[in-house]
């Protein structure tokens, strides 16, 4: 049994960790293997996130007082956390995917970019595009009017080119 002073430690220590993180899940963690969460973590530290379990009461004390305080209330049984300081929606990904081969693990609540989500909309944050994917669609956007110009640029080019080449060969002949 972990002593007041090492409690408060670690609730110190959890609040450092949570600092600037950009989103977090809270899972409901009952059933999981030892492979099955070892899998898990192996997925979560490919997209530069954590998945961590920790006790509920270190974790009421460490967000006491910040913009997580809201998910404590939701804070019973058996409950891991996983979090990100980057793309949230990826980590969201990567959970939607292994709940779905392990349906023991399920979202309970979300923080995202500085607001709480119930575990219905904690589900539906996986169905957002992730930064690249937004990042690839705008290179596209942008460069697509860009396209257009030098096909309308081309287009007099080409034809000219061609009216010279007819020109060239009715010499020729």
């Amino acid at each position: 049994m972990l002593t007041r002073e090492r409690k408060e430690e670690q609730a110190q220590e959890l609040r450092q960790t949570l600092e600037g993180i950009s989103t977090l899940f809270i899972l409901e963690n009952r059933g999981l293997t030892v492979n099955a969460v070892n899998q898990l973590r192996s997925r979560i530290r490919e997209i530069d996130a954590r998945y961590k379990v920790y006790k509920n009461s270190v974790v009421r004390r460490a967000v006491e007082g910040t913009p997580l305080e809201g998910l404590s209330e939701h804070l019973l049984g058996p409950n891991a956390f996983a979090f990100t300081y980057g793309d949230g929606v990826a980590l969201a990904k990567v959970l939607r995917d292994f709940t779905k081969e392990n349906p023991v693990l399920t979202f309970k609540q979300a923080y995202l970019e500085g607001q709480i989500l119930g575990s219905e909309q904690a589900v539906q944050v996986a169905e957002l595009p992730t930064r690249e994917e937004l990042l690839t669609k705008l290179a596209y956007l942008l460069q697509s009017p860009m396209r257009r110009l030098v096909v309308a640029l081309n287009g007099p080019i080409q034809q000219l080119a061609s009216a010279l080449s007819q020109v060239a060969e009715k010499k020729e002949s």
